[in-house]
């Protein structure tokens, strides 16, 4: 879009015709979890593709800002604390204070009708969500509609279509954090140059979607027998009752991570692990997004919206309840495949 103005020339006499280009501010709001909010960097990539000179604005519950800052292609990051704020009064005050009114446009993950309010009240000139349930008069004329994608990560990026022409989708999700300097980083990093720390997390939001806690101890048991250092990651309360359970189990041959590490430690550690073992988690995106091998485990279907594309990650998913032997030995194959892809390039 260009913006015409009138400006008088170096001597002060007469007026000059200028034109500068008006900056296109696209908002995404996201405020699910962890492997939300990674995927969606592909709409991020895709609103640059097309847009290079816009801002793209993150919206996302405050404890997950660091998830969303340091993606490639996101500009700035705010965070809506939708539990506690968001009532008429919260809402009200985070539109008064939110910097930028009148965004060109509004992308909405999932159905929430408070984040299309916002989007309306913010003065969007195009909102649009992934359904057109709830508040349907808020959305502008520009329909999403349901496209042949499985993956999410294209699905969210599909909304950028009402606007643009086919997305790109052969994309992978880019993290960049920032090199963390903390004790626990610092001790990991420093054993990894010793031994090969393989990280695992078990647990999920789903306990479906889990390993039990006599896997996790096979498993531990397989990699100290390799001579590698196993560390249990994770967080909440599903991941604690799990460490504990372990414990019980009489293993304590592992580094502990649960619950003690921020994102971009987390990531950090990440970087510099010979591999993670995950089921479908935020951690897993995390590899991917990192681009170090992840073996992933998906007891509980739906691997044809989150498991990751082998051809864009050094990725393995294993669909069925496998044998502790099955997924050391797969995990081994992925990441010596890897080291020797990289050797060899």
């Amino acid at each position: 879009m260009i913006n015409h103005s009138w400006w008088r020339n170096e001597q002060g006499e007469g007026l000059v015709f200028m034109k500068k280009n008006e900056e296109k501010v696209f908002l995404i709001f996201n405020a699910t979890f962890i492997g939300d909010i990674l995927v969606t960097n592909i709409l991020c990539q895709n609103i640059k593709r097309f847009y290079p000179d816009s801002k793209v604005v993150f919206i996302v519950q405050p404890q997950f800002i660091d998830v969303a800052k340091y993606q490639k292609d996101v500009d700035e990051v705010f965070g809506f604390d939708k539990k506690n704020d968001g009532g008429f009064c919260g809402v009200m005050n985070f539109i008064k204070n939110f910097p930028y009114k009148r965004p060109f446009a509004s992308f909405i993950t999932y159905e929430s009708d408070r984040n299309l309010f916002i989007s309306k009240l913010l003065g969007s000139k195009h909102v649009i969500s992934q359904t057109q349930k709830g508040l349907k008069f808020l959305h502008s004329k520009e329909k999403f509609g349901m496209h042949p994608y499985s993956q999410m990560k294209d699905i969210f990026a599909s909304l950028l279509e009402p606007l643009v022409e086919k997305v790109e989708t052969n994309l992978p999700i880019v993290y960049n954090p920032p090199k963390s300097n903390s004790d626990i980083v610092k001790s990991l990093e420093e054993k990894s140059r010793e031994n090969d720390l393989v990280l695992i997390c078990p647990t999920s939001k789903s306990a479906k979607k889990d390993i039990t806690p006599q896997m996790a101890v096979n498993l531990i048991g397989k990699i100290n027998a390799d001579g590698k250092i196993p560390a249990l990651t994770g967080a909440g309360e599903a991941s604690r009752s799990f460490l504990q359970s372990v414990k019980d189990l009489g293993c304590s041959d592992f580094i502990d991570l649960i619950g003690k590490t921020s994102f971009v430690e987390l990531a950090n550690i990440i970087k510099f692990s010979k591999g993670v073992i995950s089921v479908d988690t935020g951690t897993m995106h995390f590899a991917n997004a990192l681009q170090v091998p992840v073996l992933a485990l998906f007891y509980y279907g739906y691997e044809e919206h989150w498991a990751p594309d082998e051809s864009l990650y050094p990725a393995k998913t294993l669909s069925n309840e496998s044998s502790v032997d099955i997924i050391y030995n797969e995990f081994l194959n992925l990441v010596n495949s890897e080291s020797l892809s990289l050797t060899i390039k």
